[in-house]
């Protein structure tokens, strides 16, 4: 894990691209994108698909916000994702 943003401030190891990042991620074909975290959402480059966001909030302000699926759903969803890749 690299600190890529230190009190909104850009910060990086030579050779990386500092600030904050978003992952977008193709439903259909499992294929991400990771760009700059205010950059719009991109199309797949395989099928030209819209790709969600992956990383969104979970706690702000000591507060869980976000809903958690259950673990039945969490590993059928794991489950799913494993038998559609390739290796």
């Amino acid at each position: 894990m690299d600190i890529v943003e230190l009190e909104g401030k850009l910060v990086a190891k030579r050779g990386k691209l500092g600030g904050k990042k978003q992952v977008w991620r193709c439903p259909k074909c499992l294929v991400d994108a990771v760009l700059p975290f205010k950059s719009s959402q991109p199309s797949c480059t395989e099928c030209g698909g819209k790709t969600p966001p992956m990383l969104k909030p979970l706690i702000e302000n000591g507060e869980i916000v976000a809903e958690l699926p259950k673990p039945g759903e969490m590993h059928r969803y794991v489950l799913e994702q494993l038998e559609r890749l390739s290796i």
